[in-house]
């Protein structure tokens, strides 16, 4: 029985008042489950893990993804994709499979860079930032303001060091987003594939599938355009390599005529 905090026995019940607070440090990562798996696979998780962890994972050889048939790298792509953009990503290997088989260009490699084009998409900005850091890849200015675009610089690190593409094949990923001068036809096939596979859908993209299959130039001229436009209506700021991108259609389009 107790009465007034007191036990019967004479021994003190401690009122609220006599309890003190501790904080005790938690190194804790907030990370989902399907965001560590990411990080592991890309090899980029060491700062999210406890000191040592990410060695003896990698010394188990859990996370190789290197010499996969295009079956192989289609399941590993999906397992590290968002539900919602697989349909998207299968879309645009198929439409780059069928623009190569037209212009001539590498059946294999535009189907993988298709697969690939997205593969670090489903990463938001902070860990996108942390991949970079743990490539040890320096950041411009645009990227560091802009991370929405990083996904094409840290998808060509990761087809390059985590799936040893080839050099094609990665070149083709890391310029899907903005474009670039000197756009070689792999390069060009996956921009476009990107921007008119059969899963889009925006005023003006069938005009766009057909031209794909008709002018690769003018269809990557015509994508360029389209994005440039929609980042001045958005105050939004334009990459230094979709101008150069663009620059570079208009004098060789001009040559031509």
């Amino acid at each position: 029985m107790k009465e007034n905090g007191v036990d019967v026995s004479g021994g003190m019940i401690p009122q609220i008042d006599d309890v003190r607070q501790l904080l005790a440090e938690n190194p804790a990562v907030e990370i989902s489950a399907e965001d560590l798996h990411r990080m592991l696979c890309f090899d980029c998780a060491d700062e999210l893990l406890p000191p040592g962890a990410a060695d003896r994972i990698r010394a188990n050889g859990a996370y190789n993804c290197r010499g996969l048939s295009m079956e192989q790298l289609e399941q590993v792509v999906i397992s590290l994709l968002k539900p919602s953009r697989v349909r998207h990503v299968l879309g645009c290997r198929d439409a780059a499979i069928a623009l190569a088989k037209k212009w001539g260009a590498d059946e294999t490699d535009a189907g993988r860079a298709g697969l690939l084009h997205d593969i670090t998409k489903a990463l938001d900005g902070p860990l996108q930032l942390t991949l970079c850091r743990a490539y040890g890849t320096m950041l411009d200015d645009f990227s560091k303001e802009n991370p929405k675009t990083l996904h094409a610089l840290t998808g060509a690190l990761v087809a390059q060091r985590i799936f040893g593409e080839n050099q094609a094949v990665v070149e083709a990923v890391r310029s899907h987003t903005t474009g670039k001068a000197n756009m070689n036809l792999l390069q060009k096939i996956i921009y476009v594939a990107d921007y008119m596979e059969p899963n889009r859908d925006f005023p003006g993209v069938e005009e766009l599938r057909e031209l794909a299959f008709r002018d690769i130039d003018l269809a990557l001229k015509t994508g360029l355009e389209m994005t440039i436009s929609m980042l001045r209506l958005q105050n939004r700021e334009i990459s230094k390599e979709s101008q150069e991108a663009l620059q570079w259609l208009d004098e060789r389009m001009n040559k031509t005529c």
